[in-house]
């Protein structure tokens, strides 16, 4: 994006929704605006970083490092379908209220905070390297029209849009959402690994994988128990020749 029209979005956004904190609504001033969006200094110390430490499967984060590798509590009793999955904060403090306002509050400028969360997703090294298809977890129609945006896509693009210098990402929308089920964040764990059964389909026309299988990354707002995620990636695996799927996200629930 040239700066000219780095600018411009800056001074629309600036215009249409004056600088102050997504969680507690404290007004910016214009340098903290630069740094971290929509988020003061007090909020953004109840963030809860995953860190270094974290499940290599499921991202589940750990307050200390393991000797060895191990699959956690969350997926050690399951196959999921992704290869690996990276989040960045736990889903706790204003980190949780951010989001909330985002999806439900319809406060769709706080994605440009949540791009620049983003950023510490590429502290891990398997997603390094390239290309990535881009593909973000759909919304059913009718949630979509009620909330006016899905959330993943916003997150998908901004993503691209802030990748580091190099990294070869595409948007690639290649799923749908066929069923409307309860949301994820209603139900217990038990509950949450059947209730997104038969929910995703592959849409009809697909790209063509290139040689040796599309590398894809899965976004979306909130990885729990990763069941959302994988039943995406099972559904892909059925319709493209696959060589990776990753799974990327803000919060980690």
């Amino acid at each position: 994006m040239s700066t000219w029209v780095s600018r411009m979005r800056q001074a629309v956004i600036g215009w249409l929704y004056p600088p102050a904190c997504g969680a507690c609504d404290l007004p910016l001033e214009a340098a903290r605006q630069l740094v971290k969006p929509f988020l003061c200094e007090s909020c953004e110390g109840t963030l809860v970083p995953i860190g270094a430490h974290y499940c290599r499967i499921c991202g589940q984060g750990f307050e200390s490092a393991s000797a060895t590798p191990f699959r956690c509590g969350n997926c050690g009793d399951r196959e999921l379908a992704i290869d690996f999955a990276v989040s960045v904060y736990r889903g706790s403090g204003a980190g949780k209220r951010l989001m909330h306002h985002f999806k439900y509050g319809k406060q769709r400028h706080l994605g440009r905070l949540f791009g620049v969360m983003l950023d510490d997703v590429w502290r891990d090294e398997r997603l390094h390297g390239g290309p990535w298809w881009v593909v973000p977890v759909p919304l059913h129609p009718r949630r979509l029209r009620e909330r006016g945006f899905n959330q993943s896509r916003e997150l998908a693009l901004e993503l691209i849009r802030r990748a580091p210098e190099g990294m070869d990402l595409t948007y690639q929308p290649l799923l749908e959402r066929v069923k409307q089920t309860t949301r994820q964040a209603q139900l217990d764990r038990r509950e949450r690994l059947t209730n997104l059964s038969d929910v995703f389909e592959a849409c009809e026309k697909l790209p063509s994988a290139p040689s040796g299988g599309a590398r894809i990354l899965l976004v979306d707002d909130v990885i729990t128990t990763g069941t959302t995620v994988s039943e995406c990636a099972a559904v892909l695996y059925e319709r493209l020749e696959i060589g990776q799927i990753a799974a990327i996200s803000v919060l980690r629930g």
